[in-house]
This record gives C-alpha cells, sequence and structure tokens, in this order.
C-alpha cells in the first residue's frame, strides 16, 4: 500500500488540543449522567453518521478493529492516535478512516458498553480520544463528510429545549440587514437541528442560549456539530455568557457574540473576510 504523509498542516495540533481540553474540563465538572450523555452521542455521531468507505478492499478488518478498541481503552494516551496516523501514513483514504476505522470503533464500544463489558469510565476516556482525532484530522476527513453540501456563510441555531427566540430573530435580522445571507434554525429538538444543519457545509454556527440550565444542551448541540461540520466555527451568543466565564473551553467553541454591536465584526475576523 502507498505511503501518505501526514504533516503538521494535515493535522489540526490545535483542534486535537481543544478537543482534548474540552473533554477534560467536561468530566472535571459534569455529573455523571451528563457525561454519559455526552459519551452516547460521540458513539451515535461517529457510528452512524459518518461516511462509508469507498469499496470493501479499504475496510478494516474485524482484528483491526479489536486493535483500535485495545488501544482507546488502553492507559497509553497516545496509542489510538499512533494506530490512527499509521493506517493514515499506509494509505488508508479519508473515508476509510472516518467510515471504516472511526465508526466501526465507535460502534464496538458501544456494544462493549451496553453490554457491560467495558465501564462508563472506560467507554468516555476511549470516546474522549476518539472525538480529539476526528478533530485533528479534521481537514483529512471534512471532504468526505461535506461532499455535495452547499456552502453557506452562517447558521443561527437557538439550541434545543431554549423558549426566547426574540434575540435570535433580531440577531438574525441584523445580520441580513448587513446583507450577510444567513440561515435561523429554531423549536427543533436536538436531532431534528442536527438534520437541518447537515444539509448544508456552514463556515460559522452560532448557537443560541439564555438561561444556566441550557449549559448541558448547548454543549451536546456544540460537540455534534463538531463531528458533522467538522470545518465550522463554533460561536456562542445569549445571555448564558454571563454565568459562565470558561464557556469557550466547555462548550468547544472560537468566539463569542457578546452584543450586536461587535458581532459583524466577530464573525468577519473568524472567516477572515474583509470590512465592507
Amino acid at each position: 500500500m502507498a505511503k501518505t504523509s501526514v504533516n503538521k498542516e494535515a493535522f489540526d495540533e490545535s483542534a486535537y488540543e481543544h478537543a482534548n481540553r474540552q473533554m477534560r474540563l467536561v468530566k472535571e465538572e459534569w455529573h455523571q449522567d451528563a457525561i454519559s450523555v455526552l459519551a452516547r452521542e460521540v458513539v451515535r455521531r461517529l457510528a452512524f453518521r459518518m461516511p462509508r468507505a469507498d469499496g470493501p478492499e479499504a475496510l478494516p478488518t474485524a482484528s483491526d478493529i479489536e486493535l483500535l478498541c485495545a488501544a482507546l481503552l488502553s492507559a497509553d494516551e497516545k496509542a489510538a492516535d499512533q494506530f490512527i496516523l499509521a493506517a493514515r501514513r499506509d494509505g488508508v483514504s479519508p473515508a476509510a478512516i472516518s467510515g471504516g476505522y472511526v465508526a466501526g470503533a465507535a460502534r464496538k464500544l458501544g456494544e462493549m458498553w451496553d453490554d457491560d463489558r467495558i465501564s462508563f469510565i472506560d467507554v468516555t476516556l476511549a470516546c474522549g480520544k476518539l472525538y480529539r482525532i476526528i478533530r485533528g484530522l479534521r481537514h483529512i476527513l471534512a471532504p468526505a463528510i461535506t461532499e455535495g453540501r452547499e456552502t453557506r456563510p452562517a447558521l443561527f441555531a437557538l439550541v434545543p429545549g431554549e423558549t426566547h427566540t426574540l434575540g435570535i430573530e433580531i440577531a438574525t435580522d441584523f445580520f441580513r440587514r448587513e446583507g450577510w445571507e444567513v440561515d435561523m434554525l429554531v423549536g427543533l429538538d436536538h436531532d431534528a437541528l442536527l438534520e437541518e444543519a447537515d444539509r448544508r457545509h456552514y463556515q460559522a454556527i452560532v448557537l443560541v442560549a439564555n438561561s444556566d440550565r441550557m449549559m448541558e444542551p448547548l454543549t451536546r448541540l456544540s460537540l455534534a456539530l463538531r463531528i458533522t461540520q467538522p470545518l465550522a466555527h463554533i460561536i456562542v451568543a445569549g445571555s448564558i455568557l454571563d454565568h459562565h466565564p470558561d464557556i469557550l473551553n466547555l462548550v468547544g467553541a472560537e468566539a463569542v457574540m457578546a452584543d450586536l454591536e461587535t458581532a459583524v465584526a466577530t464573525l468577519r475576523e473568524l472567516l477572515g473576510k474583509p470590512a465592507v
């Protein structure tokens, strides 16, 4: 099999470390039930939403998946990273990495968890490792994930369970009057929102939440969007910013929109667009 280079440009160290920091914070600050919900979200999105490999010859064997799961469950923090990067260097395609290795390992971990063959702690650690790997490889995996989608500059989405819609409606209207082609999603549950968002490839996604009780749904939504929209910038807006000074790291976002006066400049800076 031909060798493939995995250089610093291909592997996003910043996104990898950001994901690692987020998972560490979640485990430190959240109770077990909330962490379990996040772990199952990782399993679901990686196992069933990633693209399939091109052909059977590119798919990993059952033995490959067993070895990857063993690496994910081992005490060696870098074992799974090295396994996936070695497969990539050996010429395994991005589609086979995501649809074969990563998806296969996620399904296997889910089965082992449901059958009580691994503990809650084991599966959360393994899911955290899988999540940071796909974040590190996001530039490699993104084309297969977003293939065929129309590219749009931004999506404004109200976090499921949030009932205050006036703020997001004002913000969306403000951006449209400023000449931005932005979409808005409100009133949808978690899965429906993700299904709608997946119809397009967004450069930025603004998640709006107001009440403190929205922190867990917000983080779950951000994590899922990181998997299904690997290149999108995640931005947090709304009154929830007043309650969580460390919200960027916990949610895994790049920026906040604290007010309309600076909102356009914030989005322009993230997207590298010049002022008009």
